[in-house]
């Protein structure tokens, strides 16, 4: 199996894409750290794993991806536990659709800082390990709204995902003579929560998804849709020569 024995770490594991990538990495082999900052959540995504895992199993880590200190030593205890990092997928995100002229500071901080500060703290402490092994692979879940603009997201949310796309090239330029590659993935409409906060903002009520879905050539994509394009990009065997890529998965959305 390709991730046998590899130690791969997910943001945002408790529900969701995250937890979806989470699952899906574990039943290819690898060992897996599921981090969030939902406590019971998290803990239920490590145990489910547990369960039906083929490899190394799941642990729960709990981290305020915002909080530095907290993201240094939630990675450092990782390290203790696994040895090692192979695989980052930063998939923690959060969304708000506050138009331009109501946006507070308040909102403007809080999705910046979990979708860009939050992504570059991971970033920069997976680094620092996966420099020494000279080895690694780093996946940043974006958003197809930051190649776009956008209808309906919020500002901070279209900046924190083009700023996490942007981070993603500098992260790729930078650590490409360890042998660590960073890309990132752009999903198109896809079946979790958020998608359902869209479709029921005022305006969209009664045919909000089925608006949104109708746009999409392939209609609507589900969270297994992007963990296995998150598998793909960590994959040492199928993208070994891929690096600062932004990869679309959005069933022809956006086509470039």
């Amino acid at each position: 199996m390709e991730f046998n024995g590899k130690v791969v770490v997910v943001t945002g594991a408790a529900s969701g894409i995250g937890k979806e990538i989470a699952v899906k990495f574990s039943q290819a082999g690898a060992a897996v750290a599921a981090l969030d900052i939902n406590k019971e959540a998290v803990e239920r995504t490590a145990a489910e794993i547990n369960t039906i895992s083929s490899g190394g199993g799941a642990k729960a880590f709990v981290m305020d991806i915002t909080n530095e200190a907290d993201v240094a030593e939630c990675f450092r205890s990782i390290k203790k536990r696994f040895g090692k990092i192979d695989v980052l997928i930063n998939s923690a995100g959060v969304i708000t659709f506050v138009k331009m002229d109501a946006l507070d500071t308040g909102t403007w901080d809080k999705v910046v800082n979990v979708n860009l500060r939050g992504t570059f703290f991971c970033c920069r402490e997976a680094a620092s390990i996966m420099k020494e092994q000279k080895s690694g692979a780093i996946v940043n879940i974006s958003a197809g709204a930051a190649k776009t603009g956008g209808m309906n997201p919020s500002a901070s949310y279209i900046a924190s995902k083009g700023g996490m796309n942007s981070l993603t090239l500098h992260f790729a330029v930078q650590l490409a003579p360890y042998g660590i590659r960073v890309n990132a993935i752009c999903p198109g409409p896809i079946d979790t929560p958020m998608l359902d906060a869209q479709a029921n903002l005022p305006g969209n009520s009664g045919n909000g998804r089925e608006s949104i879905v109708s746009a999409v050539p392939l209609g609507l994509g589900t969270p297994e849709d992007i963990a296995y394009g998150a598998m793909f990009l960590s994959s040492g065997k199928w993208a070994r020569y891929i690096t600062g890529e932004i990869l679309d998965i959005n069933g022809g959305l956006v086509m470039d």
